[in-house]
């Protein structure tokens, strides 16, 4: 069955192959390889593709969770005349990487659970924990960082991927753990830089946004006792310079979103849901990720932020706008946002075209009670050897969909239902092209596929979904082969939206290589069920990756 195109679809692999996802990288690479079929379109050649994702996941024991693990940066450099990519993967050696690679063992506490040995009485009241720089890769002004929405970026060198070291944004991002206790002045600010918080994370989901060409980003930290997140909104141009910043404070809200989206008018946050007990971190019982508890009983709250800059011709609101959405729900990532409603409303007049606001999000089907994540951590024994206990189980996970939002700025009415043709759909990693991010206009979202069944499995192919009609163009690699997060180039002077290339990096299992091995593949996004034009196979199995970008040849 596993070898059979039929099953395509239907959710049908098996967890002998995916528990592979994440064990570790072996080792760090520089090697050449060549196209195994067909040539990278001309616009990739000369061009790179980033991407990052946890690829350390042990040392003397396994980390407690997949997400603890140590960022993996990659760098894929298409030749001149497309015919193969020069590869490079290198850790990511922030201070305490480079002090437990010395050591040989964890020196500190991972997010999600990973602990020094000893116990409680080893990690007790000790709030640093690593910074993994394991989540998204950006280059932006001549500078590529490595993001980690718990942390500080981390600049890389654009051709070696060598560490560089923590990179502030000017000033922007206070040294220190991401919180605090809210101490009284005058003292308490002196108290909490002493302890070493009071510092200020970065996101590690910025957005290009197309109608201005400035990347949007945001700092946060938590206020702890008055559980607030304060939040800090920058908008730079390609010299780094700052053209905006909103400072805004999400009262009520324990745990800072993942992603947002950027309309002409609006920030975008999504305020999942969830408490936190901060007893068993303090404590050293639990990792801070742990302590989140699910709040399905509550209402997910949409934040409209007025953005800082101006988009010629649009009018600039004035105050956020603050609207309860569904219940028992989460939202990870976002696909797109715009101004106005959905496309696939149809005509509209200018009234609603000012009012309401669309944001299409992967989330979850539902968010069950109780420990936030804890299904990512749990499984059942296998009837079968598998590499490592890390690889989630989705027999215990919720599915993931497009869900569509709508939400009027004047009422505050919110509306969610799946995206147009996405129903049955089980995706993640939803994105658009980047000429369109934004904007009403676009039609297509790209995303990595699992199967039409409505249920919860790893990703296995890669699917097109037309907003407008619900239309959908899908391919699947095989049953054996685990699909990464899909990267959109835009062709050169191309008439129409899908006119661009998916790039996407897949992982296939075989009888001969049952551990798997990874190549990069790219598909023409117009004609995405046609499969690739150019696959390129690497020399070893990369571990599931999560987010990067391409920079075109300069």
């Amino acid at each position: 069955v596993l070898e059979d195109a039929r099953a395509h679809g239907y959710c049908v692999y098996t967890h002998a192959d995916w528990a592979h996802a994440y064990v570790s990288a072996d080792g760090e690479h520089a090697y050449e390889s060549a196209c195994a079929f067909g040539a990278a379109p001309e616009e990739l050649r000369g061009g790179t593709l980033y991407r990052i994702g946890p690829g350390l996941f042990e040392r003397e024991k396994e980390y407690a969770h997949m997400l603890d693990g140590d960022g993996l940066a990659l760098r894929f450099r298409f030749s001149s005349d497309g015919a193969s990519v020069a590869f490079t993967s290198r850790f990511v050696r922030t201070r305490e990487f480079a002090e437990e690679d010395a050591a040989g063992k964890v020196l500190y506490r991972g997010t999600f659970g990973t602990m020094r040995e000893g116990g409680m009485l080893n990690n007790a009241f000790d709030l640093h924990t690593k910074n993994l720089a394991n989540t998204n890769i950006v280059r932006w002004g001549g500078r590529v960082l490595a993001l980690y929405e718990a942390g500080q970026p981390v600049e890389v060198d654009a051709e070696t991927l060598a560490t560089k070291g923590v990179d502030d944004l000017g000033g922007r991002l206070e040294p220190g753990q991401y919180f605090t206790l809210g101490l009284p002045e005058p003292i308490g600010s002196t108290i909490e830089r002493s302890a070493g918080l009071g510092g200020r994370a970065f996101t590690a989901h910025p957005h290009i946004d197309s109608n201005t060409g400035y990347l949007v980003g945001w700092g946060w930290k938590s206020r702890i006792t008055a559980k607030a997140v304060e939040i800090s909104l920058w908008e730079w141009d390609e010299d780094w310079r700052e053209m905006g910043r909103r400072d805004y404070v999400m009262e009520g809200c324990e745990a800072a979103p993942h992603d947002f989206g950027v309309t002409e008018k609006w920030y975008v946050m999504i305020q999942n849901r969830l408490g936190i007990d901060p007893l068993p971190f303090l404590v050293g019982a639990k990792g801070a990720g742990e302590c989140l508890i699910s709040q399905p009983q509550e209402p997910l709250l949409v934040h409209l932020i007025p953005r800082s800059t101006q988009t010629p011709n649009v009018a600039k609101p004035v105050e956020p706008v603050i609207a309860e959405g569904p219940r028992e729900s989460f939202e990870i990532h976002v696909a797109l946002a715009h101004d106005g409603p959905p496309l696939s409303r149809g005509e509209t007049t200018s009234e609603d075209l000012e009012n309401w606001v669309t944001v299409y999000t992967a989330g979850w089907d539902k968010l069950s009670p109780g420990v936030f994540l804890g299904e990512w951590g749990s499984s059942d024994p296998w009837p079968f050897p598998v590499p490592t206990e890390l690889s989630p189980d989705f027999n215990n996970i919720p599915r993931t969909l497009l869900w569509m939002y709508e939400i009027n700025a004047v009422t505050g009415e919110v509306k969610r239902q799946p995206a147009p043709g996405c129903e049955d759909l089980c995706i993640d990693h939803p994105h658009v092209s980047p000429l369109f991010e934004g904007k009403r206009a676009c039609r297509y979202v790209y995303a990595s596929l699992s199967n039409e069944v409505r249920v919860s499995g790893p990703p296995l192919g890669y699917v097109r979904i037309d907003l407008k009609t619900g239309e959908l163009q899908k391919w699947y690699a095989s049953n054996r082969s685990f699909c990464e997060e899909p990267v959109i180039v835009p062709k050169a002077n191309g008439a129409n939206e899908d006119d661009a290339w998916l790039i996407g990096l897949i992982a296939d299992h075989s009888r001969e290589n049952p551990a798997g091995i990874s190549r990069v593949v790219v598909l023409d996004c117009a004609d995405i069920a046609a499969g690739p034009v150019c696959s390129i196979p690497l020399r070893n199995r990369i571990p599931h990756g999560l987010h990067g970008m391409f920079v075109g040849r300069e």
